[in-house]
């Protein structure tokens, strides 16, 4: 289906910072809290499907927010890479062993404690925001935080608008 929409041009800075609000509105569990890293100018357009791609970052948001501790911080950022927007959501939590780092992509996996309910967390969150963003030709992934932090980032890159 992705390969026949319509794609547009999407300001994913407007798109993050409506999701943060949002979720900011509905309560936020444990309270954690959210916080979007702008960079001082504007932060260039990709062309993309703008519901599919929400889709996205509400799924990266969530699973940051489950991951956190109490009063943990989950903060987002939206910054040009070459002819890339690299988009990254950091927390606070255990972060992903990185023998798991590609198989949290797959449908049904999930990286939970044993304590936690397999009902509540299906395993196809990532899955699924990985086909949507390779639909998007860009990329998604998991790495270790640059600071050396306990948690995870969550990267997607996604093709810049070019200019005409």
């Amino acid at each position: 289906q992705l390969s026949r929409a319509k794609f547009d041009p999407v300001d994913i800075a407007a798109m993050l910072d409506g999701l943060i609000a949002q979720r900011s509105e509905r309560g936020v569990e444990r309270g954690v809290r959210l916080r979007l890293d702008r960079p001082l100018g504007p932060v260039p357009r990709v062309m993309g499907e703008g519901a599919r791609l929400e889709r996205v970052f509400e799924n990266l948001i969530d699973n940051a927010i489950s991951f956190s501790p109490e009063g943990g911080l989950v903060t987002l950022s939206a910054t040009a890479v070459d002819e890339m927007l690299e988009v990254r959501v950091e927390d606070e939590g255990p972060g992903v062993p990185e023998d798991a780092r590609e198989a949290v992509f797959r449908r049904f996996h999930s990286v939970r404690p044993d304590a936690e309910a397999f009902g509540r967390h299906s395993g196809l969150g990532l899955a699924i925001a990985r086909t949507i963003v390779e639909g998007h030709q860009g990329m998604i992934g998991v790495e270790s935080r640059e600071d050396r932090m306990r948690g995870a980032r969550f990267f997607v890159r996604l093709p810049l608008v070019q200019p005409s």
